[in-house]
């Protein structure tokens, strides 16, 4: 098992859910591995949420609930559909393609790129959702590509720089950083949904203010780690169409609060009112429990 999703406390349809999923699944496909990167045409607008368990089906619980969202391509959304998921494996129980006891294999170039049921849910999960079609297959003969190439490259600076590890270091990262985005990059990150693009620009107010910030899009939707008057904050941010004028501020479920009461920093809203671009604090947990604009 390689995917964990964080706890939070969204639903399908809300503008933070997809944000929150692709950073979880660490930009890429649960089910067949395919990431943002590995095509130009891929990128985050050819990914979306899936229901594990379809919305169509009779369980007692939400299945709008985080806790059963998954980031999946377009590709596996559409073949997977509504099928029964006792027929599949959970990317966050099973694993799948890697860790002690894998269902699936992936094979290089000797065999087409295929992939192999080391089990039979292994194999059930292969037939379900097609993975050896001539779609899948080239999206795994990219990857390998890749990965050659940079394996290539490394061991060319191995040559070049046998005892600079840090030279040979920089000089991977730059060429990485040719071939494709820094996932680790900030806006990367927040990537081009709504919710992800309104969280960007607060960062760049964060930084023409000067104040020191850390992208964080941790559980319980705590985003972003703030330093403001000497002490560090960790806070879900928030957007309004309000302009601030009636003192309304965020609205936070008790049973969210209760779990922010548990962490060791003191926990709050970043309440951004976009129409007059006023930034402010709402610390509702610790000793400094109040506003503050920023």
């Amino acid at each position: 098992m390689i995917h964990s999703r964080k706890r939070h406390w969204v639903k399908y349809r809300s503008e933070k859910c997809k944000l929150y999923l692709r950073n979880d699944f660490h930009f890429k496909c649960a089910y067949c591995e395919v990431r943002e990167q590995d095509n130009p045409t891929m990128q985050e607008t050819a990914f979306e949420k899936d229901h594990f368990v379809s919305k169509f089906t009779d369980v007692p619980w939400d299945v709008d609930d985080y806790s059963n969202m998954v980031y999946a391509c377009q590709k596996c959304n559409g073949i997977k559909s509504d099928q029964n998921v006792t027929l599949l494996l959970d990317p966050c129980k099973d694993d799948i393609y890697e860790g002690e006891h894998p269902h699936v294999q992936k094979m290089g170039e000797e065999q087409n790129y295929r992939v192999i049921g080391l089990t039979d849910k292994g194999k059930q999960f292969i037939e379900s959702l097609q993975l050896n079609s001539g779609y899948y297959r080239q999206m795994r003969r990219k990857q390998f590509e890749k990965r050659y190439v940079r394996e290539q490259i490394s061991k060319f600076l191995d040559v070049l720089a046998p005892t600079d590890s840090r030279e040979k270091s920089a000089v991977e990262n730059y060429v990485d950083m040719l071939v494709e985005c820094d996932e680790t990059d900030d806006q990367f990150r927040c990537g081009i949904s709504k919710a992800g693009e309104q969280l960007y620009q607060i960062l760049l107010d964060l930084k023409e203010k000067q104040i020191p910030y850390r992208l964080l899009l941790e559980h319980d939707d705590l985003d972003v780690e703030i330093q403001f008057q000497g002490r560090t904050y960790w806070c879900e941010v928030k957007c309004s169409d309000y302009e601030g004028e009636d003192g309304r501020g965020p609205r936070l479920k008790e049973e969210k609060r209760k779990a922010w009461e548990a962490y060791a920093q003191p926990c709050g809203v970043l309440y951004y009112y976009q129409k007059v671009g006023q930034l402010e604090l709402h610390v509702l947990t610790g000793a400094q429990y109040g506003k503050y604009v920023l």
